[in-house]
């Protein structure tokens, strides 16, 4: 090879190391832990009825408490230890002695049905997708 030809292959050489480093920057970049999602206002989409109403939820051992946007809250306790219904579903006997059932689907989501007065209760186990505030980390990843 005659002296001049090396240089030749210096442009495609830097070329090829500029490739090679910039895919291991945008890999690191990747790699880079993600901050914690936490969810703008704490209220979850829940349900009274069909109708929107936010509310947030806490499991409790043996029941349940939904405390509601509008200043409500309720406890759900378990009827007895061996409180289901005949499909299985839970018993729960809210404070004013109303029974519901509830049922847990595969989502994680919770609704609670009141068969003596046709209410009913959903509880989304996720909070809603909104975008973040300004400065603030959104929660919802797709």
């Amino acid at each position: 090879m005659k002296p001049w030809a090396c240089l030749a292959w210096q442009p495609l050489l830097l070329a090829i190391g500029v490739a090679v480093g910039g895919g291991m920057a945008a890999r690191a970049m990747a790699e880079q832990p993600v901050p914690p999602q936490i969810p703008r206002d704490g209220w979850k989409d829940c349900e009274y009825n069909d109708k929107p109403l936010a509310c947030v939820d806490e499991q409790l051992p043996g029941g349940l408490k939904i405390r509601w946007k509008d200043g409500q809250s309720m406890t759900y306790r378990a009827v007895s230890a061996k409180g289901k219904d005949a499909s299985g579903s839970d018993l729960l006997r809210d404070r004013l002695g109303g029974i519901w059932r509830r049922e847990l689907y595969v989502q994680g989501n919770i609704t609670l049905t009141n068969e003596a007065n046709g209410n009913r209760i959903f509880v989304p186990l996720r909070f809603p997708c909104k975008p973040p505030l300004k400065g603030e980390v959104g929660y919802c990843r797709y």
